[in-house]
């Protein structure tokens, strides 16, 4: 049976009183920002210590863990829900043959395309799903190195290669019109290279890049991986109400670029922690598992995973960040699985707001004011998506 309900409507008495005290809560909490500029990019740094965010979200709708059917899903993340930014929901359930299934805002089924193979419309090792404003859907399959799209009716539309000379295609890139923004990967005799791209018709522009330690072959008790150091920084990136924001994680430093330039940099002075081989623990509390198909998984000890492959300088402080319809970004913190997830957020202009806990990045938006977030079942660890509405 799908898990279900709806929250009644706040009565106007209280919302008043809740604008009345965001009216007066936002300036102060924006005045704990600091904006300089340097060569034309405003630097908002804000504090030390979080402050906590006062919104509230109320709670409307869940969607999956159904007993069959469409909304049978049971596993979702920002890899595989997406919206169109007002009205409807887009599910990859990888359990179920890659089925992409779209759902309107009562969890009705509008449409279901997409499975697993190698024909037009089917993928393979799908990694990462993106709807735009029509309704068109695309992801990224890793044994294609292509866009696998579909169009607002479900009908496949003409896959986009993403092979190239410069590397290979790091993730889902992201389409708008002519215009392609892609992270691409390569490793040299000495480092492994991350490059974001912007593609147009006319020309590349290279937007941000980073550098780290080429991965070395560690041979382990039942297998041989190449790894990089754990907690080896990655370049993560997204774009949203006209803006592309990126971060390289190891700091507290997140850029806002429009139009390719770099306009805004949103900063926290958060010290980063200093890594050690024992927090390979906090990484793979149960062991680093690699499996086989059917032929069954390798476990290594956690201590003997810390040891062979060591450990960057320090912990990564920010993990990803997505931005709202309405230009806010929701910066999500490094936590370790069983620790309680941390999101900041700031105004569109850059300014602390305040910090959610207890709920990692939102999955996407409907609009301003309903957002999604994944609601995990404590008794098996399942995962479902609940709506929910930002009262300010």
């Amino acid at each position: 049976m799908t898990r279900d309900r709806t929250v009644g409507a706040v009565t106007c008495s209280l919302a008043l009183i809740l604008a009345a005290a965001c009216a007066a809560e936002v300036p102060a909490r924006a005045s704990l920002s600091v904006t300089s500029d340097s060569a034309g990019v405003q630097i908002v740094r804000g504090p030390a210590t979080d402050s906590a965010l006062p919104w509230r979200l109320v709670e409307l709708r869940r969607f999956g863990g159904a007993d069959s059917g469409a909304l049978s899903f049971t596993r979702v993340s920002r890899y595989s829900v997406a919206t169109d930014g007002r009205a409807a929901i887009a599910v990859l359930d990888h359990d179920n043959d890659n089925r992409i299934h779209v759902f309107d805002t009562t969890g009705a089924v509008l449409r279901s395309m997409g499975r697993t193979g190698g024909g037009p419309g089917e993928t393979q090792f799908p990694n990462g799903m993106r709807m735009d404003a029509t309704g068109a859907v695309s992801v990224f399959d890793e044994s294609k190195s292509a866009l696998v799209r579909w169009g607002p009716d479900g009908s496949p539309l003409p896959e986009l290669p993403l092979k190239t000379a410069r590397g290979r295609a790091w993730g889902a890139p992201r389409v708008a019109g002519d215009t392609m923004w892609v992270l691409l990967s390569f490793t040299d005799s000495l480092n492994t290279v991350r490059r974001l791209e912007r593609w147009t018709s006319t020309d590349t522009l290279l937007i941000d890049s980073t550098y780290s330690p080429k991965p070395r072959m560690v041979m382990f008790k039942c297998v041989g991986l190449a790894l990089p150091p754990l907690f080896t920084p990655e370049l993560e990136w997204t774009v949203g109400a006209g803006r592309l924001a990126t971060t390289s994680q190891s700091r507290y430093v997140v850029d806002l670029r429009e139009g390719g330039r770099l306009t805004r940099s949103i900063r926290r002075d958060i010290v980063p922690v200093a890594a050690n081989t024992t927090d390979a623990k906090r990484l793979y509390p149960e062991g680093l598992k690699v499996r086989f198909g059917g032929s069954g998984e390798c476990v290594t000890p956690s201590a003997e995973v810390g040891e062979k492959v060591g450990v960057a300088a320090t912990i990564p402080v920010v993990r990803t960040a997505v931005v709202a319809p309405d230009g806010t970004v929701w910066v999500e913190r490094y936590t370790f699985e069983g620790e309680t997830p941390v999101v900041d957020v700031f105004a569109r202009e850059g300014q602390y707001l305040g910090t959610l806990t207890g709920r990692t990045l939102p999955l996407g938006f409907l609009d301003n004011d309903r957002v999604l977030f994944a609601m995990v079942n404590p008794d098996d660890d399942t995962t479902v998506i609940g709506m929910f509405r930002i009262e300010r």
